[in-house]
């Protein structure tokens, strides 16, 4: 019998009272063991955890590929109906996750969306959860043959692949690009896609541990050039899927691009790099009101 979800927790090096904390959030929530499944992938970590192997978790190790890699392997050894993926130095608000389980119980979407907090300790409101977006919302939308692809043109996505749980079935051959830096931008428009029934939670369900130590906060001039160069791969990746549904993700990661290059890099490079993104027809970014930052900036650049 299939679990009905699966958690699978990518680690490597974080400290152990962090995985500890991390799945134990998971193990809080009112699912049977029937119903659960925790698949802990170690990326080549120097020392293994010490408790993972306790019952009700299942404990891979591989050599040290990356998170894209982890997150594959996990998805290729769970079994459960639904994913959701959860760093290990994250953690889940069982009380408030509750929300996305009754979702997928009583409903059976493709996509359950939520939100995070970087707020460690964190008190849920008492009021019920609300529901701030569940496709189809009105007859407009009821018209489209993909949920997914109306959220990727009317919203903005928050593109973070531990932001929501699936379906597993809507994957298909769809996987983590190896070696890629904001990995998560690749993945979640094409998982989107491919999703017929979306709800999004008003719901702080994820806690997200913002520390220095990762490489994404690194600004070392190697780290910095890859993660400019992945960024300039993924809009050029996602442009060639043809899909005009698309262009609203794609215009916001230009922009995302450039504003990077000014924040990390030099004038200098910022002029490069937009000569770059002219050649190939990303710029000038046409004017739309996605958001007040983007608005803005699309009238100068």
């Amino acid at each position: 019998m299939e679990p009905l979800i699966s958690f699978i927790v990518t680690y490597h090096n974080e400290p152990e009272a962090f995985l500890q904390a991390c799945l134990e959030s998971i193990q809080a929530l009112r699912l049977t063991p029937e119903e659960v499944e925790i698949v802990v992938v170690d990326d080549g970590s120097e020392l293994p955890p010490t408790f993972v192997g306790r019952e009700g978790i299942r404990y891979l190790r591989q050599e040290k590929s990356g998170l894209s890699v982890a997150r594959n392997t996990g998805i290729k050894h769970s079994r459960g109906q639904y994913l959701q993926f959860v760093d290990a130095d994250d953690y889940l608000f069982p009380s408030v996750y509750e929300a996305v389980l009754d979702r997928i119980r009583s409903e059976q979407p493709d996509v359950v969306m939520f939100r995070m907090t970087d707020k460690p300790i964190y008190k849920p409101s008492t009021e019920p959860i609300r529901v701030k977006v569940k496709f189809p919302a009105s007859s407009s939308s009821s018209k489209e043959k993909r949920l997914g692809e109306y959220f990727l043109q009317h919203r903005n996505l928050r593109a973070a692949a531990w932001g929501y749980a699936f379906r597993r079935e809507i994957l298909g051959d769809l996987r983590f690009y190896p070696d890629l830096l904001h990995e998560d931008e690749l993945f979640t428009p094409q998982l989107f896609m491919r999703a017929e029934t979306l709800v999004e939670l008003d719901a702080k369900a994820y806690y997200y541990r913002q520390h220095q130590g990762t490489i994404t906060h690194s600004n070392s001039p190697a780290v910095v050039q890859k993660r400019l160069d992945d960024i300039h791969f993924i809009i050029r990746e996602l442009k060639s899927l043809g899909n005009p549904v698309l262009e609203r993700r794609i215009r916001q990661l230009t922009l995302d691009y450039l504003q990077k290059t000014w924040t990390l890099t030099s004038l200098r490079e910022l002029r490069r790099r937009k000569k770059e993104l002219r050649k190939e027809g990303f710029l000038p970014l046409p004017v739309r009101c996605y958001s007040l930052r983007y608005f803005l900036a699309s009238l100068f650049v």
